[in-house]
């Protein structure tokens, strides 16, 4: 029986629109721990957490994690230093310097690279109308970006910096979902992300020495333990594993235009939560990306 991969099916979609809603609630977790906790120091709390969870729930299934750690040690290092290390020093920089909104909203320059990638690298089809709703949905998110209400991105302003942060971010992404789509066909997703935490928390060890983290942890409230248990548990664990599994079931580029979803909640929980504005310019922004998704997926 063969898989009709031309739309995602009805799993495949509950699978997406929930990492949807627990990445969009990351970014107001990530701001409320970035508030007392440092940016790396604060990633490697969260997956030395995450880790130990994804552990045990592979040792209960017994996958292969000795053939995972020797024989593929390096695509796995490449993995973790995309998908975990580098991934998230610098998204946690950028949100020390630009709102959650915002940083929701230039984290989806992603699927751009990811269009990109897989086109090059999988030999996935990119049609007219596909590449249209990329381009389209990519405009929306620009029009947001430089909305005034997050401050404008001046030559020389932090918010410059955050989003230029972000967009580097980003790219480590779309390599991280481009070659872990490779080595899903050898190993579980569970396993993948097992192993690729436990190497990306080891290699954030010595970013974090310049934070001095186990002084900053003993100061940390009953808020930021809250905040880091949602970014390990939630954020880490559960959606990256439900990222993973889709993966093996539709297309890297329709997949990855549903994260474009994820500024749409985050502007609702940061005007909720966090006070921040929510503009005309940002909801028509908004609505151009909704477009291009709808586009591209139609494609």
């Amino acid at each position: 029986m063969t898989t009709n991969r031309s739309l995602p099916d009805s799993a495949s979609v509950a699978m997406l629109l929930l990492i949807v809603i627990i990445w969009a609630g990351s970014f107001i977790f990530i701001k409320l721990g970035l508030n007392e906790v440092p940016p790396i120091t604060l990633a490697l709390v969260r997956f030395a957490v995450a880790f130990p969870v994804l552990a045990v729930a592979s040792a209960i299934k017994k996958n292969k994690l000795r053939v995972a750690w020797r024989k593929h040690f390096w695509p796995f290092t490449v993995l973790a230093l995309t998908g975990v290390t580098l991934l998230y020093i610098f998204q946690f920089y950028a949100l020390k310097f630009t709102t959650a909104a915002a940083g929701a909203i230039i984290i989806n320059i992603t699927v751009i690279f990811i269009a990109l990638l897989s086109a090059f690298f999988l030999h996935e089809t990119l049609n007219k109308r596909k590449a249209f709703g990329v381009l389209l949905a990519f405009f929306g998110v620009l029009t947001v970006i430089f909305n005034e209400s997050f401050g404008g991105f001046g030559l020389g302003s932090l918010e410059l910096l955050g989003g230029i942060l972000m967009i580097v971010s980003a790219f480590f992404w779309a390599i991280y979902s481009i070659l872990s789509k490779k080595i899903l066909s050898v190993y579980s997703p569970l396993t993948i992300n097992m192993v690729v935490f436990g190497l990306g928390t080891l290699y954030l060890v010595p970013f974090s020495l310049i934070e001095s983290p186990l002084e900053v942890l003993r100061h940390v409230s009953l808020i930021g333990w809250s905040s880091i248990l949602y970014l390990a548990v939630l954020s880490s664990a559960v959606a990256y594993f439900l990222w993973s599994k889709v993966l093996t079931r539709i297309e890297t580029t329709k997949a990855g235009v549903f994260l474009y979803g994820i500024p749409v909640f985050t502007m609702i929980l940061s005007y909720t939560f966090l006070g921040e504005n929510i503009s005309y310019v940002g909801i028509i922004g908004l609505i151009l990306v909704i477009s291009g998704v709808y586009l591209t997926e139609t494609g």
